[in-house]
């Protein structure tokens, strides 16, 4: 059997009999085992519980995580209120929860230091072991020291800069912590990019069938890839909305004047990826490209995965699949019109013009083969390319690229990924909205991206099926060189062409199915046309994969694409019958504000600077007497 280390909760939750098992304590106490690091199976067993703070990022629902239901992608209908508290606003530094609390913070925050320290203690140990030859002391401590430094990349993510403690391996709540304040911005920047490079140094290029999921160079690099591009991005470079901003010992705690060279760093850094040779564009010359981009996400550890949590496809599976298809199914992730409309037309060309973007009233774009808005709610026969079925649909979703198809299921479909085949029906009343609870879609799409159609979702929860969650994969890190290539050419440092970038757009367009985008469009040979195109890609092709909400924050654009009202089908329709001619107002098929997000009402988001990065919580501005709290809070 294949010892996959990420179904890390099941493996945690195993007990030996033996004194000496780490496992027989809590992960958040102190360690009191002084026989842990004697033997190689408990020392492997302690390595495996540095991975066991990888947070679970397949649940959309704001437990663990609020990327998808804070970013323009969805709208989720039941859930934690974490979200909710985001996108209307407010989210202050009171409303955070306590550390010790099963909240969405305690998960992101207090886990991510446990895992630091845990990392730290387990580099500081293995050495003790006698039954490792010195290449597995190497290899593991450098598997430690990428956990770690991807840790801190989580918490960067969310909080910006924070407090370094290098080789320390004390609790992050201890009192001798509590007169620091966070590193610089850059501080933070350089030290994790020295230890992912100090790690990938000694990691594997790849690891064995054995041990699939385990740290590899090409992990560690990637990890440091899109920390580089995040660092080169506005909000973290140059941004003057934290101009003046200084930490407790005085420095500026953001950088002050915009560097155009950390574009060049981002650039290398996905450069040093893609020359590892171990990864792949899967099915890039197949010339199919369902079967291959399908392939990404429902086949194990394939050639594209380059860092992945697996473990039961139940968190995102179930908050995906509607009411009808039975078992545990809540199909409450509501896909935004806003990501439908994104999606390109078969032809290659995008629907709509990208300026002054309405979802209530797009502007069709010249060219691009989607029918006028008049007529777009109009019934059409069509087969669809993965369901295989003939059916009348809205010529809205009629001749669109083959991920439209991959990603998206609407109303009057027939759901396939369960044992239950009857047609979808999301309109009030239907079988998979009933009124009574919130498990329907506010927005009458679900997504359909993870979904499996020869799985039975009627299982209960323990029964779902493995599903490898990708982390980090292959075309993320040609679209990061796509874009820093683009940006470091326009700003004239590095040796770089807008046609390097354009390639490796490109191998990402074409094997989805759709053609080289300056074939298309004349401006792709632009700066400023092919930025906009390469988001465009970013939003299509990274969907549902927590890359949206970061996106729109680093590129500071979510006062424009996270704000605002959300809109999808009318839901509250009582019935859902394709029109055969223009729909009425009252019919389900219309582009309208959905009834609520989240337990919103109305469904209005709001976005304020505030918001581009998390405050600290006021239990920490409590505890720790130099904190420097973030921007606006």
């Amino acid at each position: 059997m294949k010892k996959y280390i990420v179904i890390l909760i099941s493996m945690l939750s195993l007990s030996l009999a033996s004194c000496d098992s780490f496992l027989d304590r809590q992960p958040d106490e102190p360690k009191t085992s002084e026989n842990i690091f004697n033997k190689m199976i408990t020392t492997r067993q302690y390595l495996v519980n540095v991975y066991s703070w990888i947070n679970n990022e397949t649940d959309p629902s704001g437990q663990n995580n609020i990327w998808e239901a804070c970013s323009d992608e969805c709208s989720v209908s039941f859930g934690s209120r974490w979200h909710r508290l985001f996108n209307n606003g407010t989210w202050m530094v009171s409303s955070n929860p306590s550390v010790s609390s099963n909240s969405f913070l305690a998960k992101n925050y207090s886990l991510y230091w446990k895992g630091i320290r845990e990392a730290s203690y387990f580099m500081e140990n293995v050495g003790r072991c006698t039954e490792l030859t010195p290449t597995e002391v190497a290899e593991w401590s450098a598997e430690a020291r990428f956990l770690r430094a991807y840790y801190y990349f989580c918490l960067m993510r969310m909080w910006g800069p924070v407090h370094i403690l290098g080789e320390n391996c004390a609790d992050y709540t201890s009192e001798d912590l509590r007169n620091i304040d966070r590193n610089t911005w850059d501080e933070c920047v350089d030290w994790v990019c020295k230890e992912l490079d100090a790690a990938a140094d000694v990691l594997p290029l790849e690891q064995s069938d054995e041990w699939l999921g385990r740290a590899t160079k090409g992990a560690a690099l990637a990890v440091k890839a899109r920390l580089l591009l995040y660092s080169a991005r506005p909000l973290f470079n140059g941004n003057p909305m934290y101009a003046g901003i200084k930490n407790y010992y005085g420095k500026d705690l953001f950088p002050q004047t915009y560097d155009p060279n950390k574009w060049v760093l981002a650039a290398e850094a996905a450069q040093e990826v893609m020359d590892l040779g171990v990864y792949e564009i899967v099915g890039e010359n197949a010339g199919d490209p369902y079967t291959s981009w399908r392939k990404v996400f429902l086949e194990r550890w394939n050639k594209e995965i380059i860092f992945a949590r697996q473990n039961t496809s139940y968190n995102w599976r179930v908050a995906t699949t509607p009411e009808v298809a039975g078992g545990k199914a809540y199909g409450g992730v509501g896909v935004t019109q806003k990501l439908v409309d994104a999606f390109a037309m078969a032809n290659g060309k995008y629907p709509f013009e990208f300026d002054n973007y309405n979802a209530a009233n797009p502007t069709v774009a010249d060219g691009s083969g989607y029918p006028a808005l008049a007529d777009e709610m109009v019934g059409q026969i069509m087969t669809h390319p993965i369901l295989e079925c003939m059916v009348k649909t809205p010529r809205m979703y009629c001749n669109r690229e083959p991920r439209f198809y991959m990603s998206i299921f609407w109303n009057g479909l027939t759901w396939k990924g369960g044992s239950n085949s009857a047609v979808v029906q999301m309109h009030r009343g239907g079988n998979s909205y009933s009124g009574t609870s919130d498990n329907y879609t506010a927005t009458g799409y679900l997504p359909y991206k993870f979904t499996n159609p020869k799985f039975d979702t009627k299982n209960a929860s323990g029964a779902w099926e493995p599903i490898t969650w990708p982390l980090f994969r292959y075309a993320e890190i040609l679209l990061n060189y796509a874009e820093a290539v683009n940006e470091a050419a326009n700003a004239g440092v590095g040796s770089y062409t807008i046609n390097d970038a354009l390639t490796q757009l490109n191998r990402v367009r074409v094997r989805a199915g759709v053609p080289a985008i300056e074939s298309l469009y004349a401006e792709a040979n632009t700066y400023e046309g092919l930025k906009k195109f390469i988001l465009r890609e970013r939003q299509i092709e990274l969907n549902f994969e927590n890359h949206r909400y970061f996106d729109t924050r680093t590129n500071l654009l979510s006062e424009v694409e996270d704000a605002g009202d959300v809109y999808g089908m009318n839901v509250e329709a009582t019935n859902s019958t394709v029109p055969t001619s223009t729909p009425s107002e009252t019919s389900f098929w219309r582009r309208t504000i959905i009834p609520h997000d989240g337990g919103n009402r109305p469904s209005t988001r709001v976005f304020t600077k505030r918001q581009y990065l998390l405050p600290y919580y006021q239990s920490e501005v409590d505890r720790l007497n130099n904190l420097t709290q973030n921007p606006f809070y």
